[in-house]
């Protein structure tokens, strides 16, 4: 067992405390999963909403392109259609005047007829013939041509050409030229139209962003305020529940410290008066079961008188223990070798009742100050009472945390659990729910723990279908003892420096 102790000692696995959790924490957790899923639901709909917006944004600005470019295949259509009808011998001339009119409606900036290297052949300008046509800043080349790619269909964007930004719409111009040989150039047509109605579309497409995020930073300010007093709403229950919670345990300790003292006053008087005639019926009981033969019924029954006898005198000094004030002795000790020493304790009673020892501890547990023998006593109690609740076997499993400044011991058995109406009775003087003992255990473990300046807490989950249900003790001691003197405490940080 003791082989066994050491190993598990050097176990560091933290895994038996991810059960251990409190409840407050699971409902904070819940309480920041609320608080994730709105913040999350109103980034998700800004987003949605967002990107409905640009979707329907670019498509009003591609519907208004392609509006704008229809209407400027249509008039390059109207163009060829009046040019094909004109007279074929004049086609020069009409070719130049048919841009010139063309050229008069106020939407049309300029139209213009050229070679594929650029040179203008017609011009709604007339002193632009012969010239080359302008695009990006630099006169219009075979390469920018081929970039530009016309072909039989109109194609259109926004470009910037004879010194402006314009929506032009171009393609080869095909009137009277289908029966030209393939190596001839075709000229090109190209109709710049006014951006004005495409500037306005931008305009209220601009002013609906800003409408849209005014609107959205307005629902994600609503949804902050909303986090934010929902939050304050929150911790002032939660401050709330705390209070309740702490005014309802201390007038549990308030009762609590009542029965014991109403026990420490009753004890005081009645101890010595009971134990004087326990003490007289002892010997007397004695001194006749020795008269009695070997084995005969008499000397058994005096021999359970003795029993009945001593049995008293342990429930009297259990209550005088537990009503008077605890006189410890403590001194700086590893927690791990109290544990060890209890479980080589209750190793033999374990193996009996089918029940797994398990111990596990975190690393660099720091010596408390405890006084050894009260603190055994206080665990032994609690793991008695685990085995008690475990008749068809289990596992009874003892873990050390660290935290700020506390070191917790964990109990947790696989029992039958405490039941809700139990739970608040457990430390209540000879309350028990067994068949036997007498309800004295956690009481004094809850004494001894307190003595030392620190807290005991109880989670359990009664037993369901399964028969299997658990309870964990949570055991949370100071590192730094207040019984501890300046001088011991100054001489015990210089050591734990070197």
């Amino acid at each position: 067992m003791k082989d066994d102790c050491e190993n598990r000692l050097s176990e560091s696995s933290p895994e038996c405390f991810d059960d251990t959790l409190p409840h407050t924490l699971s409902q904070y957790m819940s309480s920041s999963q609320a608080r994730l899923a709105l913040g999350g639901s109103a980034l998700v709909l800004s987003l949605v909403v967002g990107l409905l917006s640009i979707f329907s944004v670019e498509r009003s600005e591609e519907a208004m392109s392609r509006l704008l470019g229809e209407k400027g295949s249509s008039l390059i259509m109207a163009f060829e259609s009046v040019l094909r009808s004109g007279l074929r011998s004049d086609a020069g001339v009409r070719l130049q005047v048919l841009l010139e009119e063309m050229a008069v409606s106020p939407d049309i900036i300029f139209a213009a007829v050229t070679m594929p290297d650029g040179t203008i052949m017609a011009h709604s300008k007339r002193h632009r013939l012969g010239d080359i046509l302008r695009f990006d800043g630099h006169e219009l080349d075979e390469e920018s041509m081929r970039r530009l790619d016309p072909g039989l269909a109109a194609q259109w964007g926004i470009k910037r050409m004879e010194g402006q930004n314009i929506f032009l719409v171009y393609r080869y111009l095909t009137a009277g030229l289908h029966d030209l040989p393939p190596h001839i150039p075709k000229p090109v047509v190209f109709l710049g139209l006014d951006l004005s109605p495409f500037e306005i579309t931008r305009s209220q497409n601009r002013n609906y962003m800003a409408m849209l995020a005014t609107a959205i930073l307005l629902v994600g300010l609503l949804c902050l305020l909303a986090l934010y007093y929902s939050q304050r709403e929150r911790e002032s229950h939660q401050r709330q529940v705390r209070a309740e919670n702490e005014v309802r345990r201390l007038a549990s300790e308030m009762r609590r410290k009542e029965k014991l003292a109403a026990m420490g006053t009753l004890a005081a008087g009645v101890a010595h008066e009971i134990r004087n005639p326990l003490s007289s019926i002892k010997g007397y009981a004695t001194y006749f079961g020795q008269r009695f033969p070997e084995n005969s019924e008499d000397r058994k029954a005096a021999e359970v008188m003795v029993q009945e006898v001593n049995r008293l005198n342990r429930v009297i000094s259990d209550l005088i223990g537990l009503s008077r004030p605890s006189d410890i002795k403590p001194r700086p000790l590893c927690l791990e070798n109290i544990i060890a020493h209890v479980l080589r304790l209750i190793e033999k009673d374990a193996e009996q009742r089918r029940v797994t020892l398990r111990f596990r501890t975190s690393r660099h547990v720091p010596k408390i100050w405890v006084d050894s023998e009260r603190m055994r006593q206080a665990l032994l109690n609690i793991c008695l009472n685990a085995l008690d609740a475990m008749p068809q076997g289990g596992q009874l499993t003892l873990a050390l945390a660290t935290g700020r400044q506390r070191v917790c011991l964990i109990v947790k058995d696989t029992g039958t659990g405490i039941q809700a109406d139990a739970m608040p009775h457990i430390f209540d003087p000879y309350y028990t729910t067994k068949g036997h003992g007498t309800g004295l255990g956690l009481p004094m473990a809850h004494k001894i723990i307190e003595a030392h300046h620190g807290m005991i807490g109880v989670y359990s989950r009664p037993a369901g279908p399964n028969g299997h249900g658990e309870t964990f003790f949570h055991l949370w001691l100071p590192v730094d003892s207040p019984h501890a003197s300046k001088e011991q405490t100054h001489e015990n940080q210089y050591s734990g420096g070197r």
